[in-house]
């Protein structure tokens, strides 16, 4: 694979508590939360997390929920360790890409927790692979509200899953990858100012016309970049 990242603090918050982590096969990006830092805590715990996990790329679904379980037990671990962290939380979203079989053609494995999203862009569409674990998702999903209203729903950045919590809920999805399919991770604080349509339309560029990660970030902050936001791109 290829990748491109970008991650910035945005145009209103003091510190960034996105972080991400990137190789050959495994794409992961977490969302911090948590007063005093321990959100930016957080997500550190986890990506530090997955990054000790030892991949092995033999049993794809199997390795990324125990990598999430792991970064799931550090974070309690650490919770439970330091009072100033008590209630401190991450999303996670974690794709493993295999390697390429004789038609060219990978699988992709993804682990989900929180509102952090994958998505996929094959012939020219955009599909999101996951489902945000929120408040405004379900309503979403149950057509309670439509996508517009979504975007200044006062309850919009309300997770229902997130690790940290007591007990979490893994999605696990998979999908078959063509060649030259992009698979984009990033966190809310893109996905609550550029839709996808946008999205949609800087992808269409191309990924060698230039970092479409750090373009992605950009849209974000012209659109008041009122939360962190990270981006990863990859052509596969």
């Amino acid at each position: 694979m290829d990748v491109k990242t970008a991650t910035d603090v945005g145009q209103v918050r003091q510190n960034n508590e996105d972080a991400f982590w990137v190789t050959p096969s495994c794409l992961v990006v977490c969302d911090g939360m948590g007063g005093h830092l321990a959100g930016e805590v957080a997500a550190d715990v986890a990506i530090k997390a997955i990054q000790s996990y030892p991949f092995s790329g033999k049993s794809p679904k199997e390795e990324v929920l125990a990598a999430i379980r792991q970064a799931q037990e550090h974070i309690l671990d650490a919770s439970a360790r330091n009072k100033d962290y008590h209630g401190m939380g991450s999303t996670i979203t974690l794709a493993w890409v295999s390697d390429p079989d004789h038609d060219g053609r990978s699988t992709l494995t993804v682990g989900h927790v929180g509102d952090s999203r994958c998505y996929i862009f094959s012939d020219g569409a955009l599909k999101q692979v996951t489902q945000d674990h929120s408040i405004v998702g379900e309503l979403l999903r149950s057509g309670t509200i439509t996508a517009a209203e979504a975007r200044t729903h006062p309850k919009k950045n309300m997770v229902t899953q997130a690790l940290g919590a007591r007990e979490i809920q893994i999605d696990l999805i998979t999908h078959d990858l063509a060649p030259g399919t992009l698979v984009m991770l990033c966190t809310d604080g893109l996905t609550d100012l550029v839709d996808d349509a946008l999205i949609e339309q800087r992808l269409r560029q191309g990924f060698d016309s230039g970092n479409l990660a750090q373009e992605l970030v950009d849209l974000a902050n012209q659109s008041g970049g009122v939360d962190n936001v990270t981006v990863i791109v990859a052509k596969v």
